[in-house]
């Protein structure tokens, strides 16, 4: 399920099998770009929300920072270990789901400001899976 750690960054390694991985994160308008004055590296850089997606296959390892939406979603048996650093007080954040879903703590005027249609539909999308915590495995089928 779509989640966050408020503090742990984890780290994670493919040990069988495939999957999808999606991690959103900030990207900084003058990534790769070097001023020579400073008084433009004192200047505040535009940042951009950007969609980072990555096809898993085993022995591949990734990092997971604090504070970053990420999903997981397996293909074929995915098998994965990881291990959290600053996970000492960390929350773990779910962005889907009935129960546990911080989305549904957000009151309905900024929900109707930040998403496309009517709160009423945020809502019933994100709290079309029923657990936070777990997804049906089985693909659904269609007529």
């Amino acid at each position: 399920m779509p989640n966050y750690n408020s503090r742990a960054i984890v780290i994670v390694t493919v040990t069988e099998g495939k999957g999808d991985f999606e991690l959103v994160g900030q990207r900084n308008e003058n990534q790769g770009k070097e001023n020579d004055k400073e008084e433009e590296q004192e200047e505040e850089t535009s940042k951009q929300v950007q969609l980072y997606r990555a096809k898993l296959s085993p022995g591949d390892v990734f990092v997971i920072p604090a504070g970053h939406p990420v999903a997981i979603n397996a293909s074929s048996d995915l098998n994965l270990i990881g291990f959290g650093i600053n996970a000492e007080n960390n929350e773990r954040n779910f962005l889907a789901g009935e129960e546990d879903n911080v989305i549904s703590q957000v009151e309905r005027p900024v929900k109707e400001l930040a998403f496309p249609g009517s709160s009423h539909e945020v809502d019933r999308l994100l709290k079309n899976q029923k657990q936070s915590y777990f997804a049906n495995a089985q693909p659904l089928q269609r007529e």
